[in-house]
């Protein structure tokens, strides 16, 4: 009977915390609380990392507390069973208890190591949309996190006068790397990005496939003929290019200069339907 309770004890503050969410929710419907913007919102630079880091951390706090609080009902047990003959209903209680403490004591930690390189990704796709806004003077649009037919996405998408690009952000930690090598410059010979502590050919295939699934849906979509040029954007590196490619690979910086550089192709109506089908990809973000 006393093992009941502090288990139940132990249970109680989750489950007022639970009724308590439940009733605000219920309350706040009662009350017809709804949004005051209907319309649906264009998607933000790393929409999709950012939402999958908000899953990570209502994870880990999940995994956290439960951690804690078998951790705490197994020290009051034994607490409360100091000195008492050991029998099998108490062993089985501190196994249970205990692998259940450890397995979501490190489900968190997991977690939390999950979330170094989503938030890296994140900034990596928002110091380049920062450098993208140039391009609005000169009659782009700018479209981020399009979402694609499958579980994917581009990360950025820029259409104007120039054309159409699908800009693929690759956000690497600097390290040192082999001797005599610059630890913040990026090599791309063509066929691969060579770091100072590795090379990366991923990223350009990645590239290459978003292009063509963008201009390909693109083309449907319109009735036209459209072409995507595919660009890996390195932010923070300096990039040495020792060879053409039809992927561009150029630091977070470069983009915007080589895009407005690039000679006129698209007339203005082509440019507006193409931005229309962006937009209404991108716009599917509830208020």
């Amino acid at each position: 009977m006393g093992d009941a309770r502090i288990i139940l004890a132990g249970l109680v503050p989750m489950l007022v915390l639970t009724i308590l969410v439940y009733r605000e929710r219920r309350n706040r419907k009662a009350r017809g609380e709804r949004p005051p913007v209907q319309e649906k919102l264009l998607r933000l630079p790393g929409h999709t990392l950012s939402r999958q880091i908000e899953e990570l951390w209502e994870g880990f706090i999940v995994f956290a507390i439960a951690a804690g609080v078998l951790s705490i009902l197994l020290a009051i047990f034994l607490s409360q069973t100091a000195g008492k003959e050991t029998t099998t209903g108490l062993l089985i209680f501190v196994l249970v208890f205990g692998l259940g403490a450890g397995v979501c004591t490190v489900m968190a930690w997991r977690k939390i190591i999950a979330l170094r390189p989503l938030r890296l990704g994140l900034l990596g796709e928002q110091s380049v949309a920062e450098q993208l806004q140039s391009l609005l003077a000169d009659g782009y649009r700018v479209f981020h996190d399009v979402p694609s037919d499958g579980k994917w996405n581009i990360d950025h998408v820029v259409v104007g006068p120039a054309g159409v690009f699908a800009i693929e952000t690759k956000s690497r930690t600097k390290r040192p790397g082999k001797k005599g090598e610059r630890d913040h410059e990026a090599v791309f010979d063509g066929k691969a990005i060579h770091f100072p502590w590795g090379y990366d050919t991923d990223a350009l295939e990645q590239a290459r496939r978003n292009a063509r699934w963008l201009a390909g849906t693109l083309s449907k979509a319109t009735g036209e003929r459209v072409t995507a040029q595919p660009i890996v954007a390195l932010p923070g590196w300096l990039v040495t290019l020792k060879a053409n490619s039809d992927v561009k690979v150029l630091s977070g910086k470069q983009v915007p200069g080589f895009v407005a550089k690039e000679p006129a192709r698209l007339p203005g109506k082509v440019i507006q339907q193409i931005a229309y089908q962006l937009d209404q990809r991108c716009r599917d973000v509830e208020f």
